[in-house]
């Protein structure tokens, strides 16, 4: 089963395209889900998950009411159904396989890694050839790196730790690749302790697992991405960059909402759209012009490069846009889409701060993961590749949020284990 795990992770960033685009993985998925259904039934329904399914079938049927009231294309309404089962099949398959089990973690990791490099290469996204760090290799350099520091971290030597998620900004901030900046800032702030607890009798943090500790936690968080932010408009006054990224940088920051929102300005359409529609949503893959040239209004405002209406107009780039987890199904699916995102997006939160507290073995991906959903949930479409990765985030928010004592003092992600009772309830321990 752990070669299986393996083989899952590294086919996942390949993907074939069939009426809509689907991951390679997801064919293996697919076939064993009757098969650990029937065998591990139990697994599949792990505490907190069945509110996660709930809403998931809500999102689905509000999907389906609203392709039925629109009149969706046979093909869109395909692909918007398919969009939904997929996901429910992959966390289900995923949870089986992985929760509560630290060896098949690192192992899908680890070939999730590996695969995103080799389909660099092997199947190369759009948008390579313009910036292969962006669009080819970061995910699965950054993947790989961040699970070297979950090594480290659990060893206490956070010195390397911290050496290498520096080392990951530094890449990010020279070759303009934004976002992973913020999430690598959260999780050196979350993970690495830049602070010492204690001075001699002199307490310095709030005691661990107060609400004082918890605010601590967000503040530093709030002064890490706000010194993310600054790092760029340095790079970016002092040369450091392209030209071209210079050039963008300086534009998208004197647009609404600075760099935050003048990157993802699609956040302003979708507005609008929810408010045309905000209990049904348009259908699956909707496109409505009126909505692309209120994007590109705003471009060319604030001097934003973007394709000629006409090439839009002619193309599959006509739908209505929406750069967002929430705001992508709340425009074609409705206000049940919105409400799956919104709820995933407390978990994650909830977990982002319950991993700081408690430091799980794999505390600096589980972190760096959840960081990464919070702007995805916000500013990043729901695409067939975040089907595995949002589902991972799921599992790990799930795990991390029944987690007791302090668990990154051992390191052995290879070694079996057992339950036992920690104060009347059931948690995981290493044992030898």
């Amino acid at each position: 089963m752990e070669a299986f795990v393996l083989l899952i992770g590294l086919l996942t960033p390949f993907g074939i395209t069939y009426i809509g685009t689907f991951q390679v993985s997801e064919l293996l998925t697919f076939a064993i889900l009757p098969f650990l259904l029937a065998t591990q039934p139990q697994r599949a329904l792990r505490r907190g998950i069945i509110p996660i399914y709930s809403l998931m079938g809500l999102w689905l049927l509000c999907q389906i009411i609203t392709d039925i009231y629109r009149h969706t294309e046979r093909m869109n309404w395909m692909r918007g159904d398919a969009r939904v089962i997929f996901f429910a099949i992959d966390l289900t398959v995923l949870t089986i396989l992985l929760s509560k089990k630290i060896r098949r973690q690192v192992l899908f990791v680890a070939g999730f890694g590996v695969g995103s490099l080799l389909a660099a290469v092997i199947q190369p996204p759009d948008g390579m050839s313009e910036a292969p760090w962006k669009f080819g290799y970061s995910t699965g350099t950054m993947t790989l790196v961040v699970l070297l520091c979950c090594y480290f971290h659990a060893r206490k030597r956070y010195w390397a730790t911290g050496a290498l998620l520096a080392a990951l900004v530094a890449v990010n901030l020279l070759l303009n690749f934004r976002s992973p900046i913020l999430f690598l800032m959260v999780t050196i702030a979350l993970v690495v302790p830049a602070v010492p607890e204690r001075v001699g009798r002199l307490r310095l943090l709030p005691r661990a697992g107060t609400p004082k500790r918890v605010v601590v936690l967000i503040t530093f968080a709030v002064g890490f991405v706000v010194l993310s932010l600054a790092l760029v408009k340095f790079v970016t006054d002092v040369g450091l960059i392209s030209a071209g990224a210079q050039e963008k940088n300086r534009n998208e920051s004197q647009s609404i909402g600075g760099l935050l929102i003048g990157g993802r300005p699609e956040i302003l359409v979708s507005s609008r759209a929810v408010m045309d529609s905000p209990i049904l949503g348009h259908g699956s893959w909707a496109s409505d012009f009126k909505y692309t040239e209120m994007l590109y209004d705003i471009a060319i405002q604030y001097n934003i490069p973007i394709d000629s209406l006409d090439y839009i107009e002619q193309s599959d780039l006509n739908l209505i846009p929406a750069h967002s987890h929430i705001m992508s199904s709340w425009v074609q699916a409705g206000i049940f889409g919105a409400v799956f995102w919104i709820y995933i997006l407390y978990l994650a939160i909830r977990g982002l701060i319950r991993t700081a507290l408690v430091q799980p073995v794999l505390a600096p991906y589980y972190a760096f993961l959840m960081a990464g959903f919070v702007w995805d949930a916000l500013f990043s479409p729901f695409n067939n590749l975040r089907r595995f990765v949002d589902s991972l985030v799921i599992i790990f928010v799930l795990e991390v949020l029944e987690m007791y004592p302090r668990r990154s003092d051992n390191w052995r992600p290879f070694r079996k284990w057992k339950r036992y009772s920690v104060r009347g309830r059931l948690a995981p321990t290493v044992t030898n």
